[in-house]
């Protein structure tokens, strides 16, 4: 099957209806020279929606030319390490990695999925780290997807702060990996906003 060209999604986003009410558009950097011309356009059809990319293959080629464009990112595991190969102590290449990111986009919001080690956040105003609880992994097949999932939710939809919007895609992508297929997944979602709006 061939890959969408830059004109074929830029027309798809402005075909259609009520662009004035998307919030959010993520992209999978996965054939970036076609991001790399279609996002800027997509920006100028929905400028007050938020742009997330998703940088998992760290040898990708093109990948980190798309960085200025996003307003939020989430990296994999795979890409947070491949940048900091030499550092061991997890502190310095947390901060040497992100340090690294914000030259090229000072401005957004950067997520770093770590596997069993949960995740970590970097805002222009502060960073952290949110831990998971240890599970027997079952099945880890779409666990990236769900925690992106969650959080776009939490943060997209219901308002909520990053690291709280971490805190749940976490717990979500935690639940995925302890158990075959999604079934009983997002009702764990829905019963952690349910006790949040109490």
């Amino acid at each position: 099957m061939e890959e969408i060209s830059g004109e074929e999604f830029v027309q798809t986003v402005a075909s259609l209806g009520n662009t004035e009410e998307i919030r959010w558009i993520h992209f999978e950097g996965r054939i970036t020279d076609v991001l790399h011309a279609a996002i800027p356009r997509i920006r100028s059809i929905v400028p007050n929606s938020t742009l997330s990319i998703e940088f998992e293959k760290p040898d990708r080629p093109g990948l980190l030319e798309l960085l200025p464009f996003a307003d939020l990112v989430f990296f994999s595991h795979s890409y947070f390490t491949k940048f900091q190969p030499y550092l061991h102590d997890h502190n310095a290449k947390t901060a040497s990695f992100f340090a690294t990111m914000r030259k090229s986009n000072p401005t957004a919001i950067f997520i770093v999925t770590i596997g069993a080690g949960g995740a970590l956040y970097c805002t222009p105003e502060e960073q952290g780290g949110v831990s998971t609880s240890q599970v027997e992994v079952v099945d880890a097949t779409g666990a990236g997807d769900t925690f992106i999932a969650g959080f776009v939710r939490m943060r997209g939809k219901l308002g909520k702060g990053v690291k709280e919007s971490v805190e749940v895609a976490v717990a979500l992508a935690t639940r995925k990996v302890s158990q075959e297929g999604f079934d009983g997944v997002w009702q764990a979602l829905e019963g952690k906003e349910a006790s949040q709006s109490r």
